[in-house]
């Protein structure tokens, strides 16, 4: 198997998480996540391009200040695009009373004690659309641009493909290009424009792109490989 993701480039940064899976780092953490029989294998360890390391997990309910104290931190333009309204602590607390991890999937990163990073992976609402999941990620500015954010969106995706989702799509803001390749270099490809979709305060209307990936593609070629 790991010959064939070393051949196939948009599968090789997943890699790590089929062959070399990181080791544990919290005894009550690692027993607490086996409740889950999906999630068993957190928390984990990752070394980002700097050579520091951060651990990756689950959100729980006792993350919310720390949650709150990470989306506080984040600059206006960050924050703009978020679906929520994070510069209230109410919705931060919201989320940690009502963790579901079928409906939404939490997934950050920790450095310090301090969360630096914040993806989730979103079932759809819809009957029609049970088959496809929503991955959103937000990472702090210092600890951009160092195989954090492309990382944690491969957690995410695996997460989607274990579940079962045959489809898992991303909107981003047609002007982040780095968001865009880093989903681009995970095997999602661009299937839509929406045209002057989203209003930026200061800047006028920009567009929106949805990628996308079938999870039934990277199964098959699983399944060759072997």
């Amino acid at each position: 198997m790991a010959d064939f993701f070393k051949r196939k480039k948009f599968l090789k940064p997943l890699l790590t998480y089929y062959i070399d899976m990181e080791s544990t780092v919290s005894q009550a953490q690692m027993q607490y996540f086996k409740r889950f029989p999906l999630l068993s294998d957190y928390p984990k360890k990752f070394v980002l391009k700097d050579g520091r390391e951060v651990i990756i997990r689950p959100m729980v309910k006792e993350d919310t200040d720390n949650l709150y104290d990470f989306f506080s931190k984040l600059d206006s333009d960050d924050k703009m695009f978020l679906r929520d309204d994070v510069s209230r602590k109410e919705t931060i607390i919201k989320w940690g009373e009502n963790l579901n991890y079928d409906i939404v999937l939490p997934i950050i990163a920790i450095f310090n004690d301090k969360i630096v990073a914040d993806g989730t992976l979103h079932a759809s609402n819809y009957f029609w659309t049970r088959h496809v999941a929503e991955i959103r990620i937000v990472v702090a500015k210092d600890f951009r641009n160092l195989g954090l954010g492309k990382k944690i969106v491969s957690e995410l995706f695996f997460n989607a493909v274990k579940r079962g989702f045959k489809k898992v799509i991303a909107q981003v803001p047609f002007h982040q290009l780095n968001t865009i390749r880093i989903f681009e270099s995970l095997g999602f490809e661009k299937e839509a424009i929406l045209r002057k979709h989203i209003m930026i305060k200061g800047k006028g209307l920009s567009d929106l792109l949805i990628m996308s990936c079938f999870t039934d593609k990277v199964i098959q070629n699983l399944k060759v490989s072997i």
